[in-house]
C-alpha cells in the first residue's frame, strides 16, 4: 500500500494545479467562463488518464487509489453544490450561470464517470477510450461551436454541426493519441484500435447531439462502455 501513497499524491497535486490555473486564467479574464469550464474538462481528464502510468500495474489498490482523486474532488463539487462550501471562484469557473447547483450536474457527473471507469476497467481500453471521448470531444465541440457554430442541428438547437463535426474529429484524434502513449501499458498497439475507435466516435457523437442537456456525460460513457463491449474488449 505504501507504494500508492506517492502517485495518488501526485496526481492529486497535479488535477488540482490544473484546476487552479483554469480558475486563475477566469479570475483575470484571460478566458471565458464557458472556455474555463472546457480546458478544466479537457485537461483534467488528460492529464489524469496520463498520470495512471506512475501506479503500479498489477497492484489491484492502484485502480482504487486512481478513482478516489477525481471522487474527493467531485465530492468537494457536492457540497459546494448543495450549499455546505462557500466557493465562488470554483463556481464562476464551472458554471454557466453562475449558480453553485450547477456543479450538480455535468461537472458531478464527469467527475463520478472518470473515477469509476478506472476502477472497473483498469488499465483496459474502455476507460481510456471513453474518457478521452468526453474529454476531447464534448470539450472541443462546446469551444467550437461557440465560436464558429453558425447552423444548427435541426432536431437540437442547442447544438451546431460545426459543434459536432468537431467532437468527431477532435474525440477520435485525441483518443488515438492517448492510447499511442499507453499502448505499452494497454497492451494493444494503438493502431490495432483504429476501427473500434472510429465507431465508437462516430456513435458517440450522435448521442451527443441529442437535446439531453446536462446528461450528456452520461448517455455518452454509456454508449462508449457498450459499443466497446459489444466490439469484445
Amino acid at each position: 500500500m505504501n507504494e500508492l501513497i506517492a502517485p495518488f499524491l501526485s496526481l492529486s497535486m497535479v488535477c488540482l494545479m490544473w484546476l487552479n490555473f483554469c480558475q486563475f486564467l477566469k479570475k483575470h479574464q484571460v478566458i471565458s467562463s464557458e472556455v474555463s469550464r472546457k480546458c478544466i474538462h479537457i485537461g483534467t481528464g488528460v492529464i489524469y488518464v496520463l498520470v495512471w502510468r506512475i501506479f503500479p500495474q498489477f497492484n489491484w489498490y492502484s485502480r482504487i487509489a486512481v478513482g478516489l482523486v477525481p471522487l474527493l474532488i467531485s465530492f468537494q463539487f457536492t457540497l459546494i453544490g448543495l450549499g455546505f462550501i462557500d466557493d465562488p471562484k470554483t463556481v464562476n469557473s464551472m458554471s454557466r450561470s453562475g449558480s453553485p447547483r450547477e456543479l450538480l450536474l455535468g461537472p458531478l457527473s464527469y467527475g463520478i464517470i472518470i473515477s469509476t471507469l478506472p476502477m472497473i476497467y483498469w488499465f483496459s481500453p474502455i476507460p481510456v477510450i471513453t474518457i478521452g471521448i468526453l474529454c476531447f470531444g464534448d470539450g472541443f465541440a462546446a469551444i467550437f461551436g461557440l465560436k464558429y457554430g453558425v447552423k444548427r442541428i435541426p432536431y437540437n438547437r442547442e447544438k451546431t454541426l460545426i459543434g459536432s463535426l468537431a467532437f468527431l474529429v477532435c474525440s477520435f484524434i485525441g483518443t488515438f493519441i492517448l492510447l499511442t502513449l499507453l499502448q505499452d501499458r494497454l497492451l494493444i498497439p494503438s493502431i490495432v484500435l483504429v476501427p473500434s475507435l472510429f465507431w465508437v466516435c462516430l456513435i458517440s457523437t450522435f448521442i451527443e447531439s441529442l437535446p439531453l442537456r446536462d446528461w450528456d456525460n452520461i448517455t455518452v460513457s454509456l454508449c462508449s462502455v457498450a459499443t466497446l463491449t459489444l466490439l469484445g474488449y
